[in-house]
């Protein structure tokens, strides 16, 4: 009922996948696709593991690697690469059950960010924001 409203549809936008801008939908919904998402983990300390693999040091830095791309994501340290490269040594580190959970993915996004992101040399930020916001939902 919400996606037929007369209010909603003259607002529904997306992102254009050729221009990066958001354009009106301009049409009906015709489907919706929805999937459960995991929030079973709860503490933060699911992201120990990434002092446990040295992907982060003792002192909070983000490991440096050498430069890689992942389309459209430059990758420069362990954390992205763990994040977006499937064959890195330690993708692994987090299960495909572990990145489905709503707390990795929340994670993610932060770290990942968008066009204009300015990527953190430290992990507290990355870990701070994605705590507030979790406990904010």
């Amino acid at each position: 009922a919400f996606f037929k409203d007369p209010n909603v549809i003259p607002n529904l936008k997306l992102l254009s996948e050729s221009s990066g801008e958001w354009i009106t939908l301009g049409t009906e919904v015709k489907k919706i696709e929805a999937i459960n998402v995991p929030c079973t983990q709860l503490s933060m300390s699911f992201f120990n593991r990434l002092y446990d693999e040295a992907i982060v040091r003792e002192n909070g830095y983000i490991v440096k690697c050498l430069d890689c791309f992942c389309d459209p994501f430059l990758i420069s340290d362990e954390l992205r690469k763990v994040l977006l490269v499937e064959d890195s040594e330690k993708y692994e580190v987090f299960s495909q059950p572990d990145r489905e959970e709503f707390l990795f993915c929340l994670f993610k996004h932060l770290c990942l960010g968008g066009a204009l992101c300015q990527y953190e040399d430290v992990i507290s930020p990355y870990l701070e924001t994605t705590k507030l916001i979790y406990k904010d939902l």
